[in-house]
């Protein structure tokens, strides 16, 4: 991989950071908005996020930055009071520039046309503070630097003896004067930017200020240089237009007879202090230190992208953790090392031990590896405040969201993909759910409506809830509107009725608006879920409110298991929900009037004959095998005729069929390569739970 790839992979990072980080912030500030040392820390942020994309060029993304920030100085400086309406201007210039973030990966050019009207309305907020006098300054007023010159102080006999021996070659010698945009933050790395271009095609000879002082960025907005090189003037105009933080430049042939003149002109002018700075002696540029951006972090590293353009593909990884895989690495090497020494010895006995070792390393090896690919649900959690936010002003209502747990950790690749359903389900809450103020105020609720979205490890698997106290829904309208559309009815239960919700194509809405009415999202919510190997259930009661409970799997690849002989056929149940294995035999299950028991605990656990439930010829021997499981708080005895034993498996998706019959996680491959599917034990006790 190339440093630029580097350096816009570090950039694309930082820059989401710091994006997010202003976002939650900014959200804060609206309900906070005396805090001084939260508008610091946004401040801080913000000119972070100007600093990196003013170093890497992108001066569309620096020019809204900059007047964002200056609008977080008018609230440091106490000249505007924070209120709705600057946090709302401020979101939508955050918004842009996440998009000319996207933009950016995808390789887009940038223009200036996709923030002129934010510019125009930032620069109407400053109008109103600094007065119309500061707004009508013109860039003549402004710029106090003089008119740009490029005529050289000091160019010694050496130089000209090079460039006129470079001019009777096949070189030309070109004078270039350049001005840097006096808001430039980083004008060293500026000016190392347009060199490294130039010197691509040619060779800088000279250069007023002296490179010591262009590189420590020590100069006000002026240097020049002397460029020797075989292209034609258009072509070397063009590659010093192509930087960016250049506000004006003169490219001309070097004219001998023009500096002499203007040399002696310079010489009975007053010198001021950069001329002087500039009477230094001519270094050549190729000495310059290739100074690059350099980015730090504090206990954490990130995974180079594969491409340039790659997206999600990285993850930050705590240094603890790469330090124990290096250590468990090392030690692997040493007990490789050992087996080879006691195979060419044929020592039985020191592989024997050897091996043990290796298979001991192995299993931390796997473990530690899953632990680097878990990621925090907070990574998706932490944009939706902002969003709950922002529709609550687009559709006039009172609303709040409520996180917990966002601490919990899932597979890296399951995460990435949990944002789109979550989306989905929380618009669905806030413009189906979460009703008016008005209403909710004549039916005695509260008026400002509560979404609440949980997430807690259960056993192998991760569950996130997302709970509203809205109106929930009517079968009464579901139905109306299912007929409507032409869906049989007819014979089904509330519930049956409340499901239709996840139908292709199915709305309730009686209008199409910017956030629902358009019959997509729940049925696409379901499949990602299943997609993930997931699961998606609801609930919901009129006029209390709405929850979806998701189920999701903790890791995609390697889990602990429990093997077991149910009939003739071999099964593995996911060691994480088991609590418990007893032996019994017939006479202790206890039939009631719609199911079977066990006494367990000092009470009575439902009994899941596995056999029957699997549609497996049944063992005949009388003495079983009881798992108990623990799924929502409740006790369940899963039946198996024989124990294998415990085992780490591989999880291998099954096919789409087996799937939809809801008992089945995914299958195993055993040493021998036969295969054993492993039991959905949450699928299979809720199924038992809705039969009761």
């Amino acid at each position: 991989m190339d440093d630029n790839s580097v350096y816009r992979s570090l950039f694309f990072e930082e820059s989401d950071d710091n994006l997010q980080q202003l976002n939650d912030n900014v959200l804060e500030l609206e309900s906070e908005p005396d805090n001084m040392d939260l508008v610091n820390e946004i401040f801080r942020a913000a000119h972070t996020l100007k600093g990196m994309a003013a170093t890497m060029g992108y001066d569309v993304m620096t020019k809204l930055t900059h007047k964002m920030e200056n609008l977080f100085d008018f609230f440091k400086s106490g000249k505007l009071k924070v209120n709705s309406d600057y946090i709302s201007l401020i979101f939508r210039c955050l918004d842009r520039l996440s998009q000319l973030v996207e933009d950016l990966r995808d390789e887009k050019e940038l223009s200036q046309d996709q923030i002129s009207d934010l510019l125009e309305e930032l620069e109407k907020v400053e109008e109103s503070v600094n007065g119309s006098d500061q707004a009508a300054k013109t860039p003549e007023e402004e710029q106090d630097t003089g008119a740009l010159t490029n005529v050289f102080e000091h160019l010694e006999e050496a130089d000209l003896d090079v460039i006129h021996q470079a001019i009777t070659g096949d070189y030309k010698a070109y004078s270039i004067a350049i001005r840097i945009d006096k808001e430039s933050l980083l004008k060293g790395p500026r000016v190392f930017l347009i060199m490294e271009k130039l010197e691509q095609e040619g060779d800088v000879l000279h250069t007023e200020p002296s490179v010591d002082i262009l590189e420590d960025g020590d100069f006000d907005t002026d240097f020049r240089l002397v460029y020797l090189t075989r292209d034609d003037l258009d072509m070397v105009k063009h590659n010093v237009e192509s930087n960016s933080e250049i506000d004006e430049i003169i490219v001309e042939p070097f004219d001998e007879e023009k500096q002499q003149a203007g040399e002696k002109q310079q010489a009975e002018a007053p010198k001021t202090v950069e001329k002087q700075k500039a009477q230094q002696k001519q270094t050549p540029v190729k000495a310059a230190a290739k100074a690059k951006p350099k980015t730090t972090k504090n206990n954490k590293t990130s995974a180079a992208h594969q491409h340039a353009n790659a997206r999600n593909q990285s993850i930050r990884v705590d240094l603890t953790r790469l330090d124990r895989f290096l250590n468990l690495v090392s030690e692997l090497v040493v007990y490789r090392n050992q087996l080879d020494d006691a195979s060419m010895r044929n020592n039985a006995d020191a592989m024997r031990d050897a091996l043990e070792q290796v298979s001991r390393l192995t299993s931390e090896l796997q473990d530690l590896v899953l632990k680097i690919r878990m990621q925090q649900v907070s990574v998706v959690f932490s944009r939706f405040p902002r969003m709950v936010r922002d529709l609550a002003k687009e559709l006039n209502k009172e609303m709040e969201l409520v996180v917990e747990g966002e601490e919990t950790e899932l597979d890296k690749t399951v995460v990435s993909e949990l944002s789109e359903p979550l989306i989905h389900l929380l618009r669905n809450s806030s413009d189906h759910g979460i009703e008016a103020p008005d209403i909710r105020e004549k039916e005695g609720k509260d008026r400002k409506g509560t979404i609440k979205l949980s997430a807690y490890q259960e056993g192998n698997r991760v569950i996130i809830t997302l709970e509203d106290d809205g109106k929930g829904l009517d079968p009464a309208v579901i139905k109306e509107s299912a007929e409507s559309k032409g869906i049989n009815t007819e014979g089904m239960s509330d519930d049956e009725i409340k499901k239709l919700i996840f139908h292709p194509g199915f709305s309730t809405a009686k209008e199409i608006t910017n956030i629902s009415g358009r019959g997509v999202g729940l049925d696409a919510v379901q499949a990602k879920i299943s997609e993930l190997g997931g699961s998606l259930e609801m609930k919901s009661e009129l006029h209390v409110g709405t929850k979806f409970i998701i189920k999701l799997p903790l890791t995609l690849s390697i889990i602990q298991a429990l093997m077991v002989r149910i009939g003739n056929e071999s099964f593995a149940v996911p060691l994480d929900v088991v609590e418990r294995v007893v032996m019994l035999k017939e006479n202790e299950i206890v039939k009631t009037t719609n199911q079977e028991v066990y006494r367990f605990q000092e009470g009575l656990i439902p009994i899941i004959r596995t056999d029957r439930l699997l549609q497996i010829e049944p063992d005949p021997n009388k003495k079983k095998f009881a798992i108990i499981v623990k799924i929502d708080q409740k006790y369940y005895g899963i039946l198996a005729d024989e124990l294998i034993g415990q085992q780490e498996i591989v999880i291998k998706k099954i096919d789409p069929m087996l799937q939809k019959i809801n008992k089945y996680q995914g299958a195993t491959i055993f040493g021998n390569g036969s295969i054993a599917l492993i039991l959905d034990v949450n699928a299979i006790c809720n199924e038992k739970k809705g039969t009761e």
